[in-house]
């Protein structure tokens, strides 16, 4: 009888001390006991921004490039052509500057599907040149307050800069633009 009861005693004690770890390992859950190998970090981001915004200024970007390129291949003055040209090469260095800072800040720019709204009718007309200029001009003014929304409301320094840099390229383009109008 001896022998039984000895390994009784060591299995209640072993099924005891198993219950206690048991309900210790069952309190310490919410704390982390081990140290993970590889640790993820979270990036330190500051890219609230509203991706409205970016999605619309790359629409009328790409508007005012097929409004310059439309308007280019229509007119025969030598000096509309260097502007229009100078018009196209700075809204494809925004494009540019757009593309490389939304992929810098793991934005994904959806392709811009638009309608330039021509009216077929105006592009028949004596004056279809300044309907073209005046569309033209309100895509380059669009983007101006899009840029002005981006600048205001952007937490990041990298779309304020871009901002402010671009608007200053589209407001010269605005001055061209116009002049231009005010000689049809």
């Amino acid at each position: 009888m001896k022998k039984l009861s000895k390994p009784r005693y060591i299995l209640c004690s072993f099924i005891l001390i198993f219950a206690i770890l048991l309900v210790i390992s069952c309190n310490n859950r919410d704390k982390q006991i081990y140290t993970p190998f590889f640790e993820e970090k979270s990036l330190q981001t500051e890219s609230t921004i509203d991706f409205n915004l970016i999605d619309n200024l790359n629409e009328s970007n790409k508007k005012t490039i097929d409004l310059a390129t439309i308007l280019f291949n229509r007119t025969k003055d030598l000096k509309s052509l260097q502007l229009l040209l100078k018009i196209k090469k700075d809204h494809y260095k925004i494009d540019s500057e757009l593309r490389k800072l939304t992929a810098k800040n793991l934005i994904i720019i959806p392709r811009a599907v638009y309608d330039l709204n021509i009216k077929s009718d105006s592009l028949k007309n004596k004056k279809a040149n300044l309907y073209l200029f005046a569309l033209l001009d309100k895509e380059i003014k669009n983007m101006a307050t899009i840029l002005d929304q981006i600048k205001k409301t952007a937490q990041n320094d990298d779309f304020i800069q871009f901002a402010a840099h671009s608007k200053k390229r589209i407001e010269s383009n605005i001055h061209i633009v116009q002049t231009n109008i005010a000689l049809q």
